[in-house]
């Protein structure tokens, strides 16, 4: 919570477009893993997504505050 009152809004939004792009390669990782048979890693790539959506929202947020 402190850090963020430190980070400009700039910064702030830089890192939650870094943070969206990581999940989506993690994700599509996962996705990689799933279709050569790993099956178990449906819930990881799921939750990646789900991180993935959550920092996309953080991250337009952000952007219309600017």
């Amino acid at each position: 919570m402190a850090a963020d009152l430190i980070r400009s809004p700039a910064v702030r939004l830089l890192h939650a477009q870094q943070d969206h792009a990581i999940c989506l390669r993690l994700a599509a990782s996962y996705r990689h893993r799933i279709a050569a048979g790993e099956t178990d890693q449906r819930e990881a790539h799921a939750w990646a997504l789900s991180l993935a959506r959550r920092w996309r929202l953080v991250a337009a947020e952000l952007s219309e505050a600017r």
